[in-house]
């Protein structure tokens, strides 16, 4: 017999005040939060307390939608009249194990944790932890899945490299190159959105002969959000079965992410990182989620944390809301 994953605990609150859940609770479609609080592979510390830290900001979301007489909101924007699913569809796991500073036993914990949620035909959304914790997770995904998978990363930064002098093949600086050597992942079909900053020679390499597909900030600022966004899930989701989506805070210029290890000056604003989820939303073949590098340590006003967890709201909309115009 298969021996099941250790779960650290629930946390709480829960992610957005959802039920505390174990793995033999998960059914097939229910979104899945799980928390990763891994810190120490180059960000930290910090990002080791951003699971807790996001499932508290949540908490505003969830109170605005709830406190109306009527149970629903409506979104200024565009006039949609929106509130909760009832009922099961999902849940908090709680935190992963986490073996500090044991990486090769962390690694197996996170990716079979990520597995078992999936195999059970869960989505698994995980709250990192600084950006190596997206490896095992995809790596979880994978074996869970089979067939083919595209891979979408939104972030500053490339996260290609082989083999760092100082943190070595397996830290947060490496964890898309760990991805693309996976069975499933064709570099063909793995996208990055958001870039800007500088690459390692090798990083370059890696992009200048497999085909991978970079979307800099440049390309959007020449474009449009949705154009680009488009364009990332059709290379993603050609010939593929399903698609992992990462998600790094630090794709959001500085001024609306202060709590991220790095600073970034011209990225994403605030609101179009918003609107990038509620782009993906419409995407149902995502297949895992992970939101990473939110550091507790560096927020003011947990900026950082409410902005993650609007983020995975937008971005889990049609799976958690109903919708409806206004009659």
């Amino acid at each position: 017999m298969t021996k099941e994953p250790q779960i650290a605990g629930v946390s709480r609150p829960t992610f957005l005040n959802w039920p505390a859940i174990g793995l033999d609770d998960i059914t097939p479609g229910m979104v899945v939060i799980a928390g990763a609080p891994c810190g120490w592979t180059g960000s930290g510390p910090g990002p080791e307390y951003a699971p807790g830290a996001i499932r508290r900001a949540s908490q505003g979301n969830d109170w605005r939608w709830r406190e109306p007489p009527e149970g629903e909101v409506v979104d200024v924007m565009d006039g949609t009249v929106v509130r909760l699913k009832s009922g099961p569809g999902k849940g908090d796991l709680g935190d992963i194990a986490i073996y500090n500073p044991l990486l090769e036993k962390t690694t197996k914990s996170i990716a079979d944790t990520t597995y078992e949620i999936a195999r059970r035909g869960g989505l698994p959304v995980c709250l990192g932890g600084d950006h190596y914790v997206s490896y095992p997770m995809v790596e979880g995904v994978a074996r869970a899945k089979g067939g083919k998978l595209g891979y979408i990363q939104i972030d500053a930064h490339l996260d290609l490299q082989n083999d760092n002098p100082n943190h070595g093949t397996h830290w947060h600086g490496s964890n898309a190159r760990r991805v693309s050597e996976l069975a499933p992942f064709d570099p063909l079909n793995m996208v990055w959105l958001g870039l800007l900053d500088v690459a390692w020679p090798e990083e370059w390499a890696f992009y200048k002969t497999t085909g991978c597909t970079f979307i800099t900030m440049k390309d959007i600022r020449a474009s449009t959000l949705e154009a680009q966004v488009e364009k990332a899930l059709a290379v993603a989701g050609k010939g593929t079965d399903a698609i992992y989506l990462t998600l790094d805070i630090d794709v959001v210029q500085r001024a609306s992410s202060p709590g991220t290890g790095y600073t970034n000056f011209g990225g994403l604003t605030a609101w179009e990182f918003l609107e990038v989820m509620k782009l993906l939303a419409n995407y149902p073949q995502i297949a895992g989620i992970d939101i990473v590098e939110v550091n507790p340590l560096l927020d003011k006003n947990n900026t950082t944390a409410m902005l993650a967890a609007t983020a995975l709201a937008n971005l889990l909309q049609p799976r958690i809301f109903e919708s409806r115009k206004p009659a």
